[in-house]
């Protein structure tokens, strides 16, 4: 039992008791989860049941779906490519010739790209074949009569973070005198 004196000496004293407790509450459970700043004080960084990076205004730049786990921030592309491989570019070249490109700003150390094919008639053959910074990746993929499609990695792009790194899919007719189609079905850049 508590004795008399540790209780508020007034009435009008239990507000003030109610808002001391509440704000040592509040200020235990920002101890609670640890808070990185930046040197003018404003929040970096947030970890309690979930973490996130935080930019000067205090929004979300990377960030854990706290409900489902995984990534909830930054929202990633989702690219799509067309259905209909008529839609698709085409070659009739008997050399290599670039049909797709990406110049990007390396961010991850790997990579995958995705890559459907075709030809527009049974006799025609060809090839697809990806490349980084100008040099092969693998060995050329065949290109037959209905539609496939191959993924080409994961292989490491060059450089350090940031660094400029160009992925090309080439395609070249081998036999036949129809077209060789392909598009980029998905890509993307990976961890190790």
């Amino acid at each position: 039992m508590r004795r008399q004196d540790h209780f508020p000496p007034r009435p009008s004293d239990v507000g003030r008791t109610l808002s001391a407790v509440q704000r040592e509450l509040r200020e235990r459970a920002a101890n609670l989860m640890p808070r990185l700043r930046r040197a003018d004080g404003t929040t970096a960084a947030t970890l309690g049941t979930s973490w996130a990076w935080l930019d000067g205004l205090g929004n979300p730049v990377v960030a854990e779906d706290s409900i489902t786990g995984g990534l909830a921030r930054p929202y990633l592309q989702l690219g799509f490519a067309p259905a209909r491989y008529t839609d698709w570019l085409a070659t009739t070249s008997g050399v290599f010739e670039d049909i797709h490109r990406s110049t990007f700003g390396r961010m991850q150390p790997y990579a995958y790209v995705s890559i459907g094919h075709t030809t527009d008639d049974p006799s025609t053959t060809g090839q697809v074949q990806l490349t980084v910074n100008g040099t092969a990746v693998g060995t050329p993929t065949s290109v037959v009569w209905g539609i496939s499609a191959v993924t080409v990695g994961p292989f490491p792009l060059p450089g350090a973070v940031t660094a400029q790194v160009e992925l090309r899919v080439r395609a070249r007719r081998t036999a036949g005198t129809g077209n060789v189609r392909c598009a980029v079905l998905a890509a993307s850049g990976i961890e190790s």
